[in-house]
């Protein structure tokens, strides 16, 4: 790796919320075990019930993570962007990967070995805690999805995963809470369990009723909401 690259790494590194206790000296470490590999809008990175051996942290672009039922239709679990991680759950308890991730737009990865991630852990224990921290997190909002599924309709859980998503990635603007990287209508009908017409059919009321600010090609904005309620 050349210099201008090792530092281009570095940077990238150190902005990953992983490794935010790590020193320079450290980060050079971790820099010199890999290097970010691209990979193309549309690439399958990891498959479903493949074996794994592999970590994975996104430096940038974005991913998303699904599930394909019998008839062959999408789920979308979640949506990953800069600093999140996948493919834990392979190294960690060695069985299959659980989900597919998708590049849905060109996408930089920080790979590491199933080797390098074990004496990662080892020689950083605080890593590991932040790693099962996430997975805790992933948990919690994957019984609040299978009760949305349960016990709400198509308009509720739509209404439940904006709110996600606001929480999650929105910027609070004086129009309203800001997404600039939404899903497409498609995404979101994988996302809530329904068809895409559906989706643009809710889209159109939730407009009309002015929960709804504005949605156009990857940029949403909602109305401000509190206590998890849009006011």
């Amino acid at each position: 790796m050349n210099g201008t690259k090792e530092v281009q790494l570095k940077m990238h590194l150190k902005g990953v919320p992983l490794f935010c206790n790590l020193n320079d000296g450290q980060i050079s470490v971790l820099s010199r075990i890999s290097v970010i590999t691209p990979f193309k809008k549309g690439r399958i990175i990891v498959h479903q019930k493949d074996s794994g051996d592999t970590f994975y942290i996104v430096v940038s672009g974005r991913l998303k993570v699904t599930l394909l039922n019998e008839d062959g239709r999408e789920i979308v679990l979640s949506f990953l962007t800069k600093g999140d991680f996948f493919g834990e759950l392979a190294l960690l308890d060695n069985e299959p990967r659980s989900a597919n991730v998708i590049a849905v737009e060109d996408t930089g990865l920080f790979l590491i070995t199933r080797a390098q991630f074990y004496q990662l852990i080892e020689t950083h224990p605080h890593i590991l805690r932040n790693v099962l921290k996430e997975i805790c997190a992933r948990l919690r909002h994957a019984d609040e999805k299978i009760e949305s599924l349960a016990f709400l309709d198509v308009y509720g859980r739509t209404l439940m995963a904006l709110q996600q998503l606001a929480h999650e990635q929105g910027i609070n603007t004086k129009h309203g809470i800001e997404i600039s990287h939404a899903p497409t209508h498609q995404e979101l009908s994988g996302m809530v369990g329904t068809s895409r017409e559906t989706i643009t059919r809710i889209i159109t009321v939730l407009k009309k009723n002015k929960t709804l600010v504005m949605y156009k090609g990857r940029k949403l904005i909602l109305r401000e909401y509190t206590n998890g309620l849009f006011s």
